[in-house]
């Protein structure tokens, strides 16, 4: 089992779309995926993918075992399923550490595991249990340090991947934002997936997470990089 954790630092990067898209291709590649909602965003994995309303058990139940785990996840298609973050305020920050390495040690059937966190500074994570650990960004100055940070904390991590999400090309050539080449040289990684700013992603709708054409090369640039 791979297990892939994604954060950030920013909110509304477009952290929770990027790892549905993600689960979304590794499933149309065949392979049996898991997304796992650890994000207390505004918007949900469940809320994007239109299952909101059929949560009973969260993945907060899971861990505390109110439920069974097939009871706290809720199948997408053949090969995708979703064990949604608690529609409860407030709920998600009951997990601890020992209960986030339980649960993975408690999943067997899956190829992938893609975990939706907010920060990779999340003091429940056990890197010694992620294969790669993916950090999503833009290219204001303050993304230097904030990959430098996630670079260190993932240490542990098999794999550490950076992803610049809303990248603005125009503001970068007159200098108000950082080039890709310039984050890639201070931070002494290279940037798996760039992915220029567009308006439409504002306002994501369910088919476009699903339409294969969509962010198809950017999100493969992702995946070659998996370990």
């Amino acid at each position: 089992m791979n297990v892939i954790l994604t954060g950030s630092h920013k909110n509304n990067i477009g952290k929770t779309m990027i790892s549905i898209k993600l689960a979304v291709e590794l499933a149309r590649q065949g392979k049996k995926v898991l997304m796992m909602d650890l994000s207390s965003g505004k918007l949900k994995m469940s809320e994007y993918l239109n299952v909101n309303e059929d949560i009973i058990y969260d993945i907060v139940d899971v861990m505390k075992k109110t439920c069974t785990l097939e009871q706290g996840i809720i199948e997408i298609n053949e090969n995708l399923s979703l064990m949604p973050s608690p529609r409860i305020p407030g709920k998600i920050n009951e997990i601890n550490k020992e209960s986030f390495i339980n649960l993975l040690q408690s999943i067997e059937a899956y190829d992938y595991v893609v975990i939706d966190a907010d920060k990779l500074t999340s003091v429940y994570i056990d890197f010694s249990k992620i294969n790669n650990a993916i950090t999503i960004n833009n290219n204001d100055f303050s993304c230097i340090k904030e990959i430098n940070s996630d670079k260190k904390i993932s240490s542990k991590a098999a794999n550490f991947i950076v992803v610049i999400n809303k990248y603005n090309n125009k503001k970068a050539k007159k200098g108000i934002m950082m080039k890709s080449n310039d984050i890639e040289k201070l931070t002494e990684i290279k940037v798996s997936s760039l992915i220029e700013e567009n308006i439409k992603y504002s306002d994501l709708q369910y088919e476009m997470l699903f339409n294969s054409d969509f962010l198809k090369t950017e999100i493969n640039n992702i995946i070659r990089n998996l370990k």
